[in-house]
């Protein structure tokens, strides 16, 4: 089987050479709306206590905004900062490309915690809705990845592998075939968005289920997918996704099995 040809244009349209809507932009877009609206139905249902359209409205904004600081500052201070070093213009540049997962998860639990106190919210009704929504816009910003040629895995000659070689948009395209690591990601988020969702809908699981089954999963399974793409080692053979994913999996477990040793006591 042919290898597939990667050239595209990370801008959705250029108004000058380096300026315009990236293709990276719509899952930031898609994810405010999804929470939204899950959000709005949440509230229309009575489903969680005090919330509201207003206060929906309110959260979405806020969440984005602590999801895009959180999402920098690991991206710079965590996973690249021999690249930034002490150049704070560099730092808040985020048009060019560069946030980490693991930074913005935080920045959405941390706006998740105040929002739960200052409206008097549960803090698992609220996130328990949250992350079908945050799933879903993941399965996008990874086909987002795959469109900006980033995040691109290791050399690979088998079915439906990506050649780089000709993109004229990368700096230094690689070498060779390569695993399209970004499409099995969006993959993985997809499914774990349909699985968590018809647990929800079907089982209603108890508060922290979903939050906690979320992280493991997520965790879990990027780690193994982190062995198939192109990235540095800082510790033995792990690399420093790896570990992050790797811990994200472990309290995941750890939550859950908390969970439900409660409920047997209880």
């Amino acid at each position: 089987m042919d290898p597939i040809l990667h050239n595209i244009d990370p801008f959705i349209i250029r108004f000058t050479e380096g300026f315009g809507p990236r293709w990276y932009s719509l899952p930031y877009m898609f994810g405010m709306l999804f929470a939204y609206l899950a959000l709005r139905q949440a509230a229309r249902r009575h489903e969680i206590g005090n919330m509201t359209e207003e206060v929906a409205e309110n959260f979405v904004l806020v969440a984005i905004l602590a999801a895009l600081i959180g999402a920098r500052f690991f991206h710079v201070f965590v996973f690249e900062f021999n690249r930034y070093g002490v150049d704070p213009l560099a730092w808040i540049a985020v048009w060019r490309g560069g946030l980490a997962f693991h930074g913005g998860f935080v920045g959405v639990l941390l706006a998740v915690a105040w929002f739960s106190h200052k409206y008097d919210l549960r803090f698992y009704d609220l996130v328990d809705r949250l992350v079908v929504p945050v799933a879903l816009a993941l399965c996008l910003g990874r086909i987002a990845n795959f469109i900006n040629a980033e995040m691109y895995g290791t050399p690979y000659d088998g079915p439906f592998c990506v050649d780089y070689s000709q993109n004229e948009y990368m700096a230094r395209p690689p070498e060779g075939c390569r695993h399209p690591t970004q499409l099995y990601e969006s993959a993985k988020n997809l499914g774990i968005a349909g699985v968590l969702f018809l647990v929800r809908s079907r089982l209603n699981p108890p508060p922290g289920v979903i939050t906690w089954s979320f992280v493991a999963l997520y965790g879990w399974i990027r780690f193994g997918l982190m062995y198939l793409r192109e990235e540095e080692t800082v510790w033995g053979a792990l690399t420093l996704s790896q570990i992050f994913s790797g811990l994200m999996g472990v309290l995941g477990i750890v939550m859950l099995s908390f969970i439900a040793t409660r409920r047997v006591k209880a």
